[in-house]
């Protein structure tokens, strides 16, 4: 039975960095996995229990090493960008270009796209333009879209 509880925390640690790779969650699951390996070295070389912080700590920068470089560099790069393909652009990049319309609420208008999402204008148009009015974006400004005018210039 006692051959069970370093097998427990290997299988633990390849279930956290599994777990690491899908998420792109930078800490905790890394981390602890790493832990668990440190500990199943430490286990397994069975040091002196004098000697086993010296060991579990020489482990763990060996097994992190060799996790960031192993695991997220070659095996977690690959599978997150097949994971990924084909998923809409951050809202930030795909802004710039994207054709919406306006909503005039409150006094104030906005320019809806992307199915729901509204953000404040930095330029509205004169009168500041008629609700269901036809836009395109041309960026950002302090976090207010600017619009192109009729012309196609910002």
């Amino acid at each position: 039975m006692n051959w069970l509880v370093p097998e427990w925390l290997l299988a633990l640690a390849l279930t956290l960095f599994t777990a690491d790779i899908f998420t792109d969650e930078e800490g905790v699951c890394s981390w602890c996995g790493v832990a668990a390996v440190a500990g199943w070295a430490t286990w397994r070389i069975g040091a002196p229990p004098v000697w086993s912080v010296l060991v579990f700590t020489g482990a763990f920068l060996v097994s992190g090493a060799a996790w960031y470089w192993l695991f997220r560099g070659l095996i977690g790069q690959p599978v997150r960008r097949l994971v990924q393909r084909g998923a809409p652009d951050e809202t930030l990049a795909a802004l710039k270009g994207a054709k919406g319309t306006l909503r005039v609420i409150g006094g104030k208008t906005m320019f809806r796209w992307n199915g729901d999402e509204l953000w404040p204008v930095a330029n509205p148009p004169e009168g500041g333009g008629t609700d269901g009015q036809p836009a395109e974006a041309a960026g950002l400004d302090g976090g207010r879209v600017v619009l192109k005018d009729e012309r196609g210039r910002p």
